[in-house]
């Protein structure tokens, strides 16, 4: 199944994408009510060379963006990558894929940018042999990845923070 013409099919992200994917990743924070702070927020200092050495130098990440020809800006970005456990019966190589930062653009919801997406990385990620794949859902995206196959995790999901993070202004 092909995308009409005016709902550009996912593509690979490339080094000329990363400042969208930053502004991209700023937009998911505060969806997920997490104030991006400024431009020269530390973290979009070092996300940029974060997604360069995943953009072009790793076999085990693959990033999708919707749109940004010609300098238009991103309607949404999503990335899969590998992850290593330890060997199991079901899963003899350990190998798993996670799936994080799929996120739409306000202006562009509701047009299945995200569900396409999901399908380019799970697709990349089966091609790979992996057919353990991961997520953390928020609550917007929750019913794309439920649509896409996804079910509730066996094991809950469980943080520890050792340290209280510092804030750089």
């Amino acid at each position: 199944m092909t995308a009409p013409a005016h709902t550009p099919a996912p593509r690979p992200a490339t080094l000329a994408d990363i400042p969208e994917l930053i502004r991209l990743r700023a937009v998911a924070l505060a969806s997920l009510d997490v104030d991006p702070g400024p431009a020269d927020s530390a973290w979009r200092q070092n996300a940029h060379g974060w997604f360069a050495e995943r953009v072009t130098g790793r076999t085990d990440v693959h990033c999708l963006v919707v749109g940004g020809a010609g300098g238009e800006p991103l309607l949404a970005t999503g990335m899969a990558w590998v992850t290593y456990h330890l060997p199991s019966p079901q899963w003899p190589d350990g190998r798993r894929g996670y799936l994080d930062g799929i996120v739409t653009d306000e202006a562009a919801r509701g047009r299945g940018h995200g569900r396409r997406i999901v399908d380019g990385l799970v697709s990349w990620l089966n091609a790979g042999g992996i057919h353990y794949i991961q997520l953390h859902a928020s609550a917007d995206g929750e019913p794309v990845y439920k649509a896409a196959g996804f079910v509730t995790g066996r094991y809950p999901g469980m943080d520890l923070f050792t340290t209280r993070p510092t804030h750089h202004h």
